[in-house]
């Protein structure tokens, strides 16, 4: 579950170097030369093979329950709820504003979007990192990679916490960057969720 700053500042993964037990983290190659081309892994970490869920709710546009600057779409019965901003919802330079939950879906975790916040944000794997470094002391081996969000220039992040894998991917927009994050109770919670994840990658774009 969420924890607040209070519990966060706590935590010692710190943003340009992890503690000497986290894994080193890695980028993966695309085949491309274009570094925003979107790598096709099937398989762990990344299940590319996945297909994204139906299309249900859109979450972003003006008078929605949360106004983006994107939008993605999620399944049915995904329960899509503004969170009031402040000091208690940031997690290193991210920011929450929604919060998308899979409970009516009979899932327990959450999609979480989150504005990357700073006068000159930093480049994405460090922001990815930062984001860890007040969000969970738990996380290790994480992985990187460019890819796209629909076709919105992204940089995607893969992590484990105690055993499941966890994902985010951090989206550049004309007002800024936004992430969008999926955790789950466990592993299996993860993989039932994530064609969720991949329906709110896979549809991502800017307001109409």
């Amino acid at each position: 579950m969420f924890r607040r700053v209070a519990v966060l500042a706590a935590l010692t993964l710190t943003a340009t170097a992890g503690c000497a037990d986290k894994a080193t983290p890695t980028v993966a190659n695309s085949s491309s030369a274009d570094p925003t081309a979107s790598p096709v892994a099937a398989g762990p970490p990344w299940y590319d093979e996945v297909t994204p869920a139906a299309a249900g709710t859109t979450v972003g546009p003006e008078g929605s329950a949360c106004p983006l600057s994107m939008t993605f779409s999620v399944p049915p019965e995904w329960k899509v709820e503004a969170v009031k901003t402040g000091t208690d919802y940031r997690a290193g330079p991210a920011l929450l504003l929604c919060e998308i939950d899979a409970k009516p879906a009979g899932h327990i975790g959450f999609l979480r979007v989150w504005r990357i916040e700073g006068a000159a944000p930093p480049n994405p794997q460090v922001t990815v990192d930062e984001f860890l470094a007040e969000y969970s002391s738990k996380a290790e081996g994480p992985q990187y990679r460019r890819t796209k969000a629909g076709p919105l220039d992204s940089y995607e992040a893969t992590w484990t916490e105690d055993g499941s894998r966890k994902r985010a991917i951090v989206v550049s927009t004309l007002n800024g960057q936004l992430m969008i994050s999926l955790g789950g109770m466990d592993d299996e919670e993860f993989e039932a969720m994530l064609p969720a994840y991949q329906l709110a990658k896979s549809s991502a774009n800017l307001p109409k």
